[in-house]
């Protein structure tokens, strides 16, 4: 009986620590990315982030063809977004410039 505890404990010390790495992962959990707005593509009605930790690059599809017109190239911006598949889905992208009254949806 201790060893099945103590494998059952174990298996949840595990799951706990890994479940973190595997966030990203889970499909409609929101996730929000801070950077600047690189392209925009009104035909194909997408943007790209470049990530300010990493300089990663991200290509959202725009839930709402609007926040489109919102944004500018250089921008600096935090999207909420959700994943579906391989798309990214932005719901939300609001300035980062501190004042959140402009936020954009």
């Amino acid at each position: 009986m201790k060893k099945l505890t103590m494998v059952a404990s174990l298996a949840l010390v595990v799951a706990l620590f890994a479940a973190p790495a595997f966030a990203f992962d889970v499909p409609l959990m929101k996730h929000h990315v801070t950077g600047s707005v690189t392209r925009i593509d009104n035909s194909t009605n997408t943007f790209t982030v470049t990530e300010d930790k990493t300089q990663k690059s991200y290509v959202f599809t725009a839930k709402d063809p609007g926040m489109l017109r919102a944004m500018s190239r250089g921008e600096h911006v935090r999207v909420a977004y959700a994943k579906h598949g391989t798309q990214l889905i932005a719901s939300k992208a609001e300035p980062k410039s501190g004042d959140r009254t402009a936020s954009r949806q």
